[in-house]
């Protein structure tokens, strides 16, 4: 059989041109240092890897979120342990105001100082975070946990004043970001039951103030019930620091599974650069053959001036 030049020539030229589709693609696998370019290419490997970059940016999501709980929950410890001082200066100062040596002037001075540290008490507890939202006042962020006046907790709505919201910081483990002002300055008391700490100071203020004062005043045992409130709030402070201390090993579980991760997507998708700049160098010879071959089937043409 008799095979014709013009045969021959386009025979030569669709190898020559496979030859530098392939060497392009090397050359990109090169450039992007990636050995799967379209799922073409591997369709097992891309789909593997399209989940393991699901699996990594869903560890990449949890660590997110455990930065945003711990942040939260560092604002809510750091604010109990300034109100937790407060509160035992306040009681260092009850100590004082209860004493029999103590004129009526000296008491009214003590009450005024306490009255002071219960106002930025208050404030504390009615203190705002970075993105304006109330700390302690359960789901109800955008309202005042307590009463300037009455002292009263003042989220009412149902489930929403104790509500504690969740972030999710790893797989199947969510931790509460908050605690309600209800579960942090509202303590038990020996005459009512249980009130805010707020309204226990202010009692004791008006005792003093009226000169009034015992440890069995009409307003029950101060000393007792700053005690319970103190407890109260150390209560929190420890549940708190519980659930940082699971934030961080959680975190430390995503690192470890993000970084296996990204050791396997690096193993499916990576170029072993030695094996491709061998394929390139390959390539490159057998396009020159090809390019050779070319011109001679082609004999005089315009590739006798290339």
């Amino acid at each position: 059989m008799r095979i014709s030049t013009s045969y021959s020539s386009e025979q030569n030229l669709n190898v020559m041109l496979n030859q530098q589709s392939e060497l392009g693609k090397t050359q990109l696998q090169i450039t992007t240092g990636k050995k799967i370019l379209s799922p073409s290419d591997d369709p097992v490997s891309a789909v593997k890897t399209l989940e393991l970059q699901r699996q990594i940016n869903l560890s990449q999501q949890y660590l997110d979120n455990a930065d945003k709980a711990e942040n939260k929950l560092s604002v809510s410890e750091g604010l109990m342990a300034s109100s937790g001082d407060l509160i035992q200066r306040i009681r260092e100062l009850a100590v004082q105001g209860l004493s029999d040596t103590n004129s009526a002037e000296a008491r009214k001075a003590i009450a005024e100082e306490i009255s002071q540290l219960n106002s930025a008490l208050l404030g504390i507890a009615n203190s705002t975070d970075v993105n304006g939202e109330y700390v302690f006042s359960g789901y109800e962020t955008d309202t005042a946990a307590f009463d300037s006046t009455s002292f009263a907790y003042l989220p009412t709505s149902p489930g929403a004043g104790d509500g504690q919201r969740s972030i999710r910081v790893g797989e199947g483990f969510s931790v509460e970001i908050n605690e309600p002002g209800s579960k942090v300055f509202v303590a038990t008391h020996d005459v009512t039951g249980s009130q805010s700490i707020f309204e226990t100071i202010n009692d004791f203020v008006t005792d003093l103030n009226a000169n009034t004062v015992g440890t069995a005043s009409a307003n029950g045992d101060i000393l007792s019930n700053l005690d319970n409130g103190l407890d109260t709030l150390l209560s929190a402070r420890t549940r708190v620091g519980t659930r940082m201390n699971a934030v961080d090993q959680q975190r430390e579980v995503n690192d470890g599974i993000k970084f296996s991760m990204e050791k396997m997507l690096s193993q499916v998708e990576d170029l072993d650069y030695a094996e491709a700049i061998s394929r390139l160098n390959l390539q490159m010879t057998g396009l020159q053959a090809a390019q050779q071959s070319f011109v001679k089937v082609q004999g005089l043409s315009l590739f006798n001036f290339l």
